[in-house]
Order: structure tokens, then sequence, then C-alpha cells
């Protein structure tokens, strides 16, 4: 792949995390910080994410611009993931 076809789907990446899949991780953030477990959206959302991460990682990797936003959403996704157990076993 090209450069510039890199740095065109990188863009697209980039975007669409922000805008889209970025404050609804936080939402769900938020949501398991209150004490709430996750509904099945929520997982089934976050799974999606992480998918999405894995396919792209080669790109992810070789751009700088999108490994600092990747690293971010996987970090959100361990805290997430870890806290969400840990309101289960409260419950």
């Amino acid at each position: 792949m090209d450069h510039e076809a890199e740095l065109g789907i990188s863009s697209a990446l980039i975007e669409r995390l922000q805008r889209d899949r970025l404050p609804r991780i936080l939402k769900i953030k938020e949501h398991v910080d209150a004490g709430r477990v996750l509904e099945e959206t929520e997982i089934e959302f976050l799974q999606q994410v992480l998918d999405d991460a894995r396919k792209n990682q080669a790109l992810v990797d070789s751009l700088p611009e999108c490994r600092d936003l990747f690293a971010k959403v996987i970090h959100l996704y361990h805290d997430i993931t870890a806290k969400a157990l840990e309101n289960e076993g409260d419950g």
C-alpha cells in the first residue's frame, strides 16, 4: 500500500475513533465507574472496537498519529473490562 493510501485510511480511522467510538467508550467507562455492569450491547461494541484495532494493527504500527489514539482505546478497554469484572463480583 502506498503512503498516500495509508494516510487516507489512517485519517478515516482516526476520525471514526474520535467522532464515534471514543465518546461511546468514555460513556461506557463512566457507566462501569459508577458501579454498573456492562450491558450486552456495550460488550459487543467494545469487542468490535478491539477487533477493528487488531485488523488494522500493521497500519496503526506504521503511523504514529494512529498509534497513540489506538493505544488510548486499548488502555480504556482494559480499564473498562477490569472495572466491569470487579462490579460483577460486587453484585
